[in-house]
Parts: C-alpha cells; sequence; structure tokens
C-alpha cells in the first residue's frame, strides 16, 4: 500500500509538472491552418510529454463538445453562441482577424484598378468565387455582405474545405475570401484586404467555467495567449490584418 502510495503521488507530480499527461483542444479548420500551427509548435518544445488530441469542427459544434465535457479547451469565433452554453461557458477573447480576398498570385492581379489599396465588395462582383459549405460560419458571414452590397457572384467550386480552397485559388480557379492568417507564408496566394473593416471575426478561447483546468490546459492557455500577442505585434507580418481585442 505505501508502494501505491509513493507511485501515485509520483504519476501527480509528474502530471502537475507537465511531464507527461493529455489535453484536448478543439478549433476551427481555419484555425488549424494558421494559430493552432504554431501554438502545438510551441506547446510540443515547452512539454514535449503531453499528448495533444486535437477537435476539427466549426465553432458550433466545439461548443457543444465544450459542454458535453470531451474538450478541455477550444478555439472558436466569438460570435458563435448557444443560449445552454452561455451558462456554462467561459471565453476570453485573444485575437480579432480581418478577412480578404485571396487570389493566384501568378495571375494578374483581379484589383489592378485598384492596386495597393483594399477591395471593395462591389469589386467580387464578376470574379469566379471559390465558396465554403453552406453551414460554414465563414460562408454564412461573407454570404450576408455580398447580400448586403447586392452582389451575386458567379460561383465556380462550392463546398470545398479550407486546404482545398486555397489550393483551387493558387491554380487560378478562382478567388475566395478567407481570414488573413490563413494567407500568411502562402506565396502562390495573393491577399487584398477588404475595405469594409467591419468583415473581421473575434477568436476566443472557451472552457467550461464550471470544471477546474488541469495544468497542461492552464499552460496550453497560456501559449495561445502569448502566440496570439506575437501575431498582433507591431511589424509583424500579420499585424496590419490581425489585431488585440
Amino acid at each position: 500500500m505505501l508502494a501505491d502510495a509513493d507511485t501515485a503521488r509520483g504519476e501527480m507530480a509528474e502530471l502537475a509538472g507537465l511531464r507527461r499527461g493529455r489535453i484536448r483542444l478543439g478549433a476551427t479548420p481555419t484555425l488549424c491552418t494558421s494559430l493552432v500551427a504554431d501554438v502545438l509548435a510551441e506547446f510540443r518544445h515547452r512539454h514535449p510529454g503531453i499528448d495533444v488530441e486535437i477537435l476539427e469542427r466549426g465553432s458550433r459544434t466545439l461548443i457543444e463538445a465544450l459542454v458535453e465535457g470531451s474538450l478541455d479547451l477550444a478555439l472558436i469565433v466569438t460570435s458563435v453562441s448557444s443560449g445552454a452554453a452561455r451558462a456554462v461557458l467561459e471565453r476570453k477573447a485573444v485575437l480579432r482577424e480581418s478577412l480578404v480576398v485571396v487570389s493566384a498570385s501568378s495571375d494578374p492581379s483581379p484589383f489592378t484598378s485598384i492596386a495597393g489599396s483594399a477591395a471593395e465588395i462591389e469589386d467580387l462582383a464578376e470574379l469566379p468565387h471559390i465558396m465554403f459549405p453552406k453551414n460554414y460560419d465563414l460562408r454564412v458571414a461573407v454570404d450576408a455582405a455580398l447580400q448586403a452590397h447586392d452582389v451575386h457572384p458567379f460561383v465556380a467550386v462550392e463546398g470545398a474545405e479550407m486546404d482545398a480552397v486555397l489550393r483551387f485559388v493558387e491554380r487560378g480557379i478562382g478567388i475566395a475570401v478567407v481570414p488573413a492568417m490563413v494567407a500568411v507564408d502562402r506565396p502562390l496566394l495573393r491577399a487584398t484586404p477588404l475595405a469594409d473593416q467591419t468583415l473581421t471575426r473575434t477568436i476566443s478561447i472557451a472552457r467550461r467555467s464550471d470544471m477546474t483546468p488541469t495544468p497542461a490546459s492552464t499552460a496550453l492557455q497560456s501559449i495561445i495567449q502569448e502566440v496570439a500577442d506575437r501575431l498582433t505585434t507591431p511589424g509583424a507580418a500579420t499585424a496590419e490584418l490581425v489585431g488585440r481585442v
């Protein structure tokens, strides 16, 4: 019994010291190709013994998973919510991200008449679009902006996921409206800011407020904030399109 107690104490010390353990993180597909990759690289460097399980889904599904207790943390779009979730979730906004228009860098700019400036929603009317599935939060926001300006673009491809959308744009099939961070470090893409400053989204860390965070989830949340701060630091490649909240 004493040996078992010593073993249990040693295991708890390892968990508290972040030498081993497991954490379940949820994130949207757009964040998995940008912010999350940097976060996991830093977390792995500092805590190589912690196993990270990723759930890549839309914000609504991630909120449901948090409420059910199957995730420790989730990176979600703040505007997405549900009545049941408000009572049990704690959210902390970490950054605000602008939407941009991406096109193939190998093709002439579709916005040559406004080179060096931002694109108006009306500028998108005559261009072929690569669209996300209709149930994507990002698709809903883009459709609402287009409708508000009475713009009805030609849809070249519809229903693709983020990685496929970016590849299609790189091949010159059409343009797409995406979060700014996914266009960083992609030399085959040209990103043009949108003039409409309301086309942004706020990213938050969410967790259950009635559950005590584990040492691993506390450490991961801290690293998420560090990486977000780094992306918004003046002089960073993302600083003009990603801001603090």
